[in-house]
């Protein structure tokens, strides 16, 4: 039994952010000041595919058999703000030290509330289901979104570019196994190149996405407002948010497939 109260210590502070959204996308780039009401709108530069014609003998009609394809769609992100809060007893504590509190619980969660955001808008979208030969098999599952996303439309996405894989945290313990992890950097990709997003935000139901090009903006700054506006007088409790809007977008073409990863009885 101890015979003195234990000694108040700084606490340890944490190691890194888990990979995740933040360290896979383009960016963050800083959100422009109307963006944090009205999000962003651009043309993306990703999107286009090509077409093939007999080029053996040149005529004034070689204009006639070739197809002219519209202006990719634009892409349009909308904003939403991201907030940890914190309730605590005014005693005992400082007010530069109940901000920094609630900073660090922003911290905390932020990337998991920016995944949740993706996985509703590519939920929203509609992308096209893809079905693996052995939906139990990761490789099979990958193998079948990449292919799916790179292949020429109509069939597949016809995407040139490296793409976007979207899984929950739990499958890259699977993917580590099946040797389909590869360390770039930051980044963690396939062997084929397309860069994992492991996402705590997304659902744990074995759903997974492919994608163009993810994008992410937010605001420049975690605001926290005035720290002694926020007591509550009559239960002398302060109630103080941090937040930041944020806006994730991706490019041209999405897809999705299952990954029965529970062992079938």
């Amino acid at each position: 039994m101890a015979l003195t109260p234990p000694v108040v210590v700084d606490a340890p502070e944490p190691r890194g952010m888990r990979y995740g959204l933040i360290a896979a996308a383009h960016g963050p780039f800083n959100l422009p000041v109307h963006g944090a009401a009205g999000g962003v709108v651009y043309e993306p530069v990703s999107c286009g595919e090509t077409r093939r014609y007999d080029a053996d003998c040149h005529t004034d009609q070689d204009r006639e058999v070739k197809t002219f394809d519209p202006a990719a769609d634009w892409v349009t992100g909308t904003p939403v703000t991201v907030y940890g809060s914190l309730v605590c007893g005014s005693a005992g504590k400082t007010a530069a030290q109940i901000e920094e509190q609630v900073r660090r619980r922003f911290l905390n969660g932020e990337q998991t509330s920016a995944e949740e955001q993706l996985a509703a808008v590519l939920a929203a979208a509609g992308p096209t289901v893809v079905t693996a030969p052995d939906p139990e098999d990761l490789v099979s599952v990958v193998g079948e979104l990449e292919q799916w996303l790179h292949a020429p439309t109509p069939v597949g996405g016809g995407y040139g570019y490296f793409g976007y894989l979207h899984a929950p945290p739990r499958i890259a313990a699977y993917a580590a196994a099946a040797q389909l992890l590869v360390a770039d950097g930051r980044l963690m990709r396939t062997p084929w190149g397309s860069i994992w997003v492991f996402g705590a935000g997304y659902p744990d139901d074995g759903t997974m996405w492919i994608t163009g090009q993810v994008a992410l903006w937010r605001s420049p700054t975690v605001t926290v407002p005035h720290v002694p506006s926020c007591l509550d007088l009559c239960t002398n409790q302060y109630e103080v948010v941090a937040e930041r809007e944020y806006v994730v977008t991706y490019d041209c073409v999405a897809a999705s497939a299952v990954y029965d990863w529970i062992p079938q009885t």
